[in-house]
């Protein structure tokens, strides 16, 4: 019997899946080389994330008993920064089974959803836009344009879909230990690694930060406990510079996805204290905490764009750029 004769079937997904999705998300990483292998308990953490309805936004759709496609919806609970609904959608289709229509078949079904859950939590005149990841861009020859590796297989169905580029990340990443690192010492400000009581107002300070960021919009304190509390959180390499009143005035919030691999998945300084070196201060912290434990990288993803000056902070601190990845947009356009 071939895969051509077994029944597909499609229902929402659920804690079961976990291995399921796991190896698919993993085969899907194998044929892109995205860098980013899936662990079931990180799944199972997104699975569960707060504000996921698996059995309303998610789909998945199953040869047999093998899951060969899914597709997630997530629509923010408050606006962005330019007032608008942000509606993540994340998925994906097993490289031997693409070409079949699945992909096209399951933008329809979260577009469709996600413009219904943004219509439930936010007023009708809110503007909405479709959100979704559009892979790394390709790598080129030195001498030439022809493309090495990297790349995605949706882009074209983006594009065919009204799908354009809006935003430009960077992976940037820095050899441990590396060249000498700055001092993390600040006059007046304590630079530490967080305690479990200093979660809230790291969460602050992180509104704060990227309250004038592209696309981003104000964390929900239960998600931000997830994140916090992450079984690939690293709170030991993560750092906070505090002033004297207790206030988070700089921070950086670290994981270990990869053995041996920092992920600095977030770096912010609150607007009022940009330009005391704050950031540069817990970066250093982490960097050099880091590597006396033993990391042999430091990996992070910014903003190409960012108005901040983040590229020219990091490559001030021996960061190099790595790759380049894509967020695709399109409005969902005004509801009446």
């Amino acid at each position: 019997m071939t895969s051509t004769d077994i029944a597909m079937t499609r229902s929402p997904l659920t804690l079961d899946d976990v291995p399921a999705l796991t190896a698919l998300l993993n085969r899907i990483e194998a044929a892109e080389q995205q860098g980013e292998p899936a662990e079931e308990p990180s799944i199972r953490e997104w699975l569960t994330m707060p504000g996921l309805d698996l059995e309303r936004d998610t789909l998945a759709v199953r040869e047999g008993e093998t899951l060969i496609a899914f597709v997630a919806v997530d629509v923010h609970t408050s606006l962005d920064r330019d007032g608008r609904v942000r509606c993540q959608l994340m998925g994906g289709v097993d490289p031997a089974r693409r070409r079949r229509g699945l992909g096209a078949e399951l933008f329809d079904w979260a577009e469709e959803r996600a413009a219904q859950l943004a219509a439930e939590r936010h007023p009708a005149n809110a503007e909405a836009v479709f959100r979704a990841g559009g892979g790394r861009d390709p790598e080129q020859e030195t001498s030439g344009d022809m493309p090495l590796s990297g790349g995605a297989d949706v882009r074209p169905l983006l594009a065919r879909r009204g799908y354009s580029r809006a935003r430009s990340w960077l992976v940037m990443a820095r050899e441990l230990p590396g060249a000498t690192l700055p001092s993390s010492q600040c006059e007046q400000v304590q630079v530490i690694a967080p305690a479990d009581g200093h979660a809230e107002a790291t969460r602050l300070a992180h509104l704060a930060a990227f309250a004038d960021h592209w696309g981003s919009a104000p964390v929900s304190p239960e998600r931000w406990s997830r994140w916090w509390s992450s079984h690939t959180a690293r709170r030991e390499f993560s750092s906070i510079a505090l002033d004297a009143h207790g206030t988070v005035l700089a921070y950086v919030i670290t994981s270990e996805d990869k053995p041996g691999v920092l992920h600095i998945a977030l770096v912010g300084t609150r607007p009022e204290a940009r330009g005391r070196g704050l950031a540069r201060a817990v970066i250093a912290r982490t960097l050099a905490a880091a590597s006396e434990a033993g990391c042999a990288r430091a990996e992070l993803e910014v903003d190409a764009e960012s108005l901040t000056g983040a590229t020219r902070l990091y490559d001030a601190l021996g960061f190099a750029r790595d790759a380049v990845y894509g967020t695709y947009e399109k409005p969902v356009g005004r509801r009446d």
